[in-house]
């Protein structure tokens, strides 16, 4: 309302800076009045993956309070990961018996009961940093609410104080950093780094970081283990289902779990690592502590392959949604600490009373020192567009980018003069009259991080002033650090995070500019990437990354 900037946020103001006409924030607001209305959301996409997108979501909170939470037809609740956080309020599924968990069999540490870690976001710090960093939380949406306030460093300290050595080495079985999280482009700079000595990489495609690899060890897909997975978060039923491979492993490849038992023989850590356990020792273990040992027997499981949490009894009479809390909420709390919906956050003004980016209760925030990415900036006269990058709707972050058939369709590729197949671009139709741009044309999406590239794709689907380029597309480096071929944005995606106290990413909501190119001149101009074999239908070959030395 202006009390602290002295600026009244009125729809005039809103509009000067969203794009939306006034007329449309005030019919907006009066609906919203008006009628029931309650939200949904999958995981969020973009809009929990930009500068301070804590704010949109607490503003969220406040348009439910508005609302009334809990009255009929005002309600929150999540398409996917129904049970994540293990409330049946939230779940529009009946309610059932016991809820179904994994974690028993699975053979690696969790996270959030580390100390020695790092946050994806911070890697490239984690090998380039010449002092100690810090910041705070284990990065889990799971995590306990007291989490986010315990503070971590890295290097670690020894026991006699002395500091533990930087990141020489990486092995990791998720290369998917530089398009999947913020900041890419510095992340291939300290993959290329003199402080990094080694990088070893387990999976079973070549996508992506996997090019930057030393060496790379072939990991079977999931048809070819056996396996057992469940389906507590999916939105169908709490289940568990036995997975048994399709096919043998093929060539030479492992299972992730007998890759690093290679490694644990070479060490004499074999019996520590499986703690004596088989494969089908592992899924017994993971069943008789899935909580679905309450309902059948391990050998009913095997007999059906599949177990599935009946219905409690008298699920029908269960009123749906927060009803109970609308009607009561002091006997019906809310997992905050005051049971109630909260605006005002005392831990937040507790543990960062001086924190201007996330204060205790939502506000609007702008330019500050770390970010400036809104189209009232001065950067934006050089940048102009805001670059709006979602889960790709054609593949599942960089999986699939090589899917002929996917490739057919309009908005997965769009193939230039020069028969290479480009990300997409999204650009509203007055963009493109104004810079003379029209289906089919090549882009460079640039910004003083990088740029990569894109296909044109005009619909009034984006509105003017943005364009939107999905995330994930298949790595295709021009220049490491600097310029792609793929449209992989994650490479020039800022590489702060979300706000100075909490480690989110930022991948989405930047500022950009779009030019059409001629892709005939930066061949000429780039011949060594420009001349690699490619297929349209299927991507650039890998053989032009692979070095095999005798």
């Amino acid at each position: 309302n202006g009390n602290i900037d002295g600026i009244e946020k009125t729809p005039e103001w809103a509009s000067e800076r969203c794009g939306v006409p006034v007329r449309t924030i005030k019919a907006l607001a009066r609906e919203w009045h008006r009628v029931p209305t309650s939200t949904a959301h999958c995981n969020g996409g973009s809009y929990i993956r930009s500068c301070y997108s804590h704010e949109p979501g607490r503003m969220e909170v406040c348009l439910l309070a508005m609302q009334g939470l809990g009255k009929p037809g005002r309600n929150f609740m999540k398409f996917i990961e129904w049970n994540i956080y293990e409330d049946d309020r939230f779940n529009p599924m009946p309610r059932d018996v016991v809820k179904v968990t994994g974690w028993a069999g699975y053979n690696a540490s969790m996270l959030q009961n580390q100390d020695r870690f790092i946050p994806k976001t911070l890697i490239p710090e984690g090998i380039t940093a010449e002092e100690p960093f810090s910041w705070y939380g284990h990065v889990i949406c799971m995590a306990d609410r007291e989490d986010q306030f315990q503070k971590f460093q890295f290097p670690c300290k020894k026991e006699d104080g002395t500091l533990e050595p930087y990141l020489h080495m990486i092995w990791s079985d998720a290369p998917c950093w530089s398009t999947c999280w913020n900041g890419g482009n510095q992340y291939l700079k300290a993959l290329r780094s003199k402080n990094l000595e080694f990088y070893l990489v387990q999976h079973p495609w070549f996508e992506n970081d996997v090019r930057f690899a030393d060496i790379i060890l072939p990991i079977t897909s999931r048809f070819e283990n056996d396996d057992c997975g469940i389906d507590n978060q999916g939105g169908l039923w709490n289940s568990m289902i036995k997975c048994d491979k399709c096919v043998e492993p093929m060539y030479e490849a492992k299972s992730d779990w007998e890759a690093v038992q290679e490694v644990a023989k070479k060490l004499g850590l074999l019996e520590e690592y499986t703690e004596g356990r088989t494969v089908e020792d592992s899924i017994r273990l993971t069943f008789e502590h899935s909580n679905l040992e309450q309902t059948e027997t391990y050998e009913e499981f095997l007999d059906k392959e599949i177990a599935i949490s009946p219905h409690a009894k008298g699920w029908e009479m269960d009123h749906p949604g927060l009803y109970d809390f609308y009607v009561n909420p002091k006997a019906n709390p809310l997992p905050t600490p005051s049971g109630l919906i909260e605006i005002y956050s005392t831990a937040l003004a507790e543990h960062f009373p001086d924190d201007e980016e996330r204060r205790p209760y939502p506000h609007y925030i702008a330019d500050t020192d770390r970010f400036h990415e809104y189209r009232e900036s001065e950067k934006a006269k050089k940048y102009p567009f805001l670059l709006v990058s979602n889960h790709p709707r054609w593949r599942i972050h960089a999986n699939f980018d090589d899917n002929e058939w996917l490739r057919e369709i309009e908005t997965c590729k769009v193939v230039g003069p020069d028969g290479y197949a480009y990300e997409p671009v999204w650009v509203n139709p007055v963009d493109a009259e104004r810079l003379g741009l029209k289906n089919g044309d090549i882009l460079k999406v640039e910004n003083d991080r990088g740029w990569t590239m894109g296909g044109v794709y005009i619909t009034e689907r984006i509105m003017p002033g943005a364009v939107l380029q999905d995330h994930g597309a298949e790595l295709d480096v021009i220049e490491p650090g600097v310029s792609d071929r793929g449209g992989a944005n994650n490479l020039i995606a800022p590489k702060e995070i979300t706000s100075k106290n909490a480690a989110g990413e930022v991948t989405s909501g930047y500022l950009v500019n779009i030019e059409k190119v001629d892709v005939f001149e930066l061949a000429k101009q780039y011949p060594e990437a420009f001349n690699r074999s490619f297929d349209a239908e299927q991507g650039v070959d890998i053989e032009n990354w692979i070095v095999q030395e005798d």
